[in-house]
């Protein structure tokens, strides 16, 4: 009786806190004064209305992102040679192991998957997939995989020249295309169909336009129709900006290519923060290899006061120096960088913070020690898990995949690594990108 007593008690106690909850919410919408029920006004009932609708907006029309697949790029250097890419699955704890696709065929010099595949590019919040296959058979196949797990061919075509590295704006209708082939090497501009994922040549009369030897990073800002691309070998070095001003006028911004005083390592470590007009690259510094930069909406770039930065003292430079590889990564949400490096034959995972009003980037305590040679640094677009390949040397040699956890308060937890093949010419990765469901 008593505890029937209590429950009924508390019951009405809850009840009447939750009128009174509701009565002050309503006389603060509801008991305002004429003059206060302005939109611009805090205190006013429509600021409110609009502050709510404002945020519920934002939130359905924000993107929904869930980790889902990896892709693993890679190809046997020995008989009989075989190249193409695997599909892995990406529980919600990270990769299961479970191989959805296996895409390793003969290679082809005329077609997909070619001989020597070198990268994969994925369109903004879209499932295709388009690869360079690389040496001897330069074509750019574009494929998608469906959110049931299917895919499917949808273009096979050659290359301009021999193409290397891709950059596509954010709305996906613009790819940017590094040439090799021709002296200087050069950047030609595709239109992509975002329904179909078709590509085509749109030079225009700007386009191509030529740049250093051995461009290793291409990016773009939509924000502020911008290309840009670092170089490492012969004059000029360093970054250069070319500004698109419309669909056929542009030009280098001033002061392109900007040398920072030190050579651009050879990694596609180009991060860019659109939003806050922030740039950072590895370089061949060793002890100091983060080089960081502040732009203007022209793309003339300063270098920011700090810079260079080190992820950790003793440092000896990127973990690897493989051109088509990738050691410093930026988070979906650009608060943190992900990067490798080496010290005394060791090599490390390093979690670093980025300021974003000073652009100063900071080691956290975040640091973990990884295999061999690593290399194909991979942050999943949903932003909940790191990526990488390394190798087991010693007696065991196999090429393995290691994953952390990331907690948005920016904590890495490392999961058990994952053996993708041996060593020893079977299967070697050439590079490996997430691909992550868009809801």
């Amino acid at each position: 009786m008593a505890t029937t007593q209590l429950k009924e008690n508390t019951s009405i106690g809850i009840s009447i806190r939750m009128m009174i909850v509701s009565y002050i919410i309503s006389f603060s919408f509801h008991c305002k004064m004429p003059a206060l029920n302005s939109p611009g006004d805090p205190l006013s009932e429509d600021y409110g209305r609009n502050l709510v609708l404002s945020e519920l907006v934002r939130y359905w029309l924000r993107d929904k992102v869930a980790p889902d697949s990896l892709l693993v790029l890679g190809a046997k250097s020995i008989a009989p040679y075989e190249s193409g890419f695997r599909i892995y699955r990406i529980g919600e704890d990270g990769p299961t192991g479970e191989i959805d696709y296996s895409g390793i065929q003969e290679a082809n010099f005329n077609a997909f998957p070619g001989c020597q595949p070198i990268r994969m590019t994925i369109p903004p919040r879209t499932r295709d997939i388009i690869t360079f296959t690389g040496s001897s058979s330069n074509r750019i196949a574009v494929h998608r995989y469906t959110n049931d797990h299917k895919l499917s061919l949808l273009e096979d075509q050659a290359g301009i020249g021999i193409p290397s590295h891709m950059a596509i704006t954010t709305d996906g209708t613009t790819a940017y295309v590094s040439n090799g082939a021709s002296n200087p090497n050069s950047i030609n501009r595709y239109a992509r169909n975002p329904f179909t994922g078709s590509l085509s040549v749109n030079n225009g009369s700007n386009y191509p336009f030529s740049v250093g030897c051995s461009p290793v990073s291409l990016r773009t800002s939509t924000r502020d129709n911008l290309v840009i691309t670092a170089t490492t070998s012969y004059n000029p070095l360093g970054v250069e900006v070319y500004k698109n001003f419309g669909t056929d006028s542009g030009a280098f911004a001033s002061g392109s290519p900007y040398d920072p005083g030190t050579n651009p390592s050879s990694h596609n470590n180009l991060c860019l923060i659109e939003s806050e007009r922030l740039l950072y690259m590895t370089a061949g510094d060793a002890n100091f290899p983060i080089y960081g930069f502040r732009y203007d909406e022209n793309g003339t770039m300063t270098v920011l006061p700090n810079s260079p930065f080190a992820p950790d003292s003793g440092t000896h430079g990127p973990a690897s120096v493989d051109n088509y590889s990738t050691s410093m990564t930026l988070d979906p949400n650009g608060k943190y960088l992900a990067y490798m490096y080496a010290i005394s034959g060791t090599f490390y995972l390093r979690l670093l913070t980025i300021d974003v009003t000073t652009g100063n980037i900071t080691p956290t305590d975040q640091k973990y020690s990884v295999g061999n040679a690593p290399k194909h640094l991979e942050w999943d677009g949903s932003g909940k898990f790191l990526y990488l390949v390394s190798d087991t040397g010693g007696s065991t040699n196999n090429f393995q995949l290691e994953y952390f956890k990331f907690s948005n308060d920016g904590t890495l937890s490392k999961g058990p690594n994952i053996i993708i093949a041996p060593m020893g010419g079977s299967f070697s990765v050439s590079h490996m990108k997430s691909l992550p469901i868009y809801y």
